[in-house]
């Protein structure tokens, strides 16, 4: 069954990385300029469907009536997800230090989409997601993420005590996101090969997990509330492995 996604940029991208899962596209034709003239472009060129639908008729099966998809929605007949090795040969090719975002239940799309776009501008090598429990790659994830998510190796895994293992016999260092503990992101050394693992939104992360994690670490806060929003967490520690990897 195919799965809408909207927007210019995510659309965009879907055709850069993705396009061989794209069925179909839909465009509202009123203005047919800019970026969204190049999503026709490069749908002819593939041979991609494409619907030029008037603004009274543009409306696209499986959209809500609120979801504002900037006059573009495609039909993606799957999301292509990548397997572990495919985030070793990321870091491989591009000949960099290993940095992968790891999450332990992550059920909100709007966080999940948030996070993919983070990492990609982080230059994460790949996001690892379980398959229970957790936010699947959906057309809202997408639309979060500007289209990240056809930019960065997305991997669903079994169980994430066995993608612990595989990274960890690669030579990557496991570090947890947590508020429990007197460690500070700051004071870690950060310029080596890193799994970074957060949790979810309302439990953090699973006891289970944090067992497995080489380091715990929290960022430091002086006002009242004791946690940051995942998404949020995740930006400041990938943000400051850049800073220690190239600007220190």
């Amino acid at each position: 069954m195919s799965q809408p996604i909207w927007g210019i940029n995510p659309v965009l991208e879907a055709l850069k990385n993705n396009p061989d899962f794209i069925e179909e596209i839909w465009i509202e034709k009123k203005t047919l300029k800019g970026k969204k003239y190049q999503i026709l472009e490069k749908a002819k060129k593939l041979n991609i469907p494409v619907k030029l639908v008037s603004q009274k008729e543009f409306i696209p099966p499986k959209i809500g009536k609120n979801i504002n998809t900037q006059g573009v929605v495609a039909y993606i007949s799957r999301f292509c997800y990548s397997d572990l090795e495919d985030v070793v040969k990321n870091w491989e090719e591009k000949n960099e230090i290993p940095l992968v975002v790891m999450l332990d239940e992550v059920e909100d799309p709007q966080n999940l989409g948030s996070i993919i776009r983070i990492a990609d501008a982080a230059g994460v090598h790949g996001v690892i997601i379980p398959k229970m429990r957790s936010c699947d790659i959906t057309g809202t994830v997408i639309k979060v993420s500007s289209g990240s998510v056809f930019n960065i190796p997305i991997v669903k895994v079994t169980n994430l005590k066995h993608a612990i293992k595989f990274f960890k016999d690669k030579g990557l260092w496991i570090i947890g996101l947590s508020p429990h503990t007197d460690q500070s992101l700051y004071k870690l050394d950060l310029k080596i090969p890193i799994v970074f693992i957060a949790g979810n939104e309302a439990r953090g992360i699973k006891k289970s997990i944090l067992e497995e994690c080489d380091w715990k670490v929290k960022i430091p806060m002086k006002g009242k509330i004791e946690s940051l929003n995942v998404a949020i967490a995740l930006a400041i520690s990938l943000f400051e492995t850049l800073r220690q990897r190239f600007y220190s």
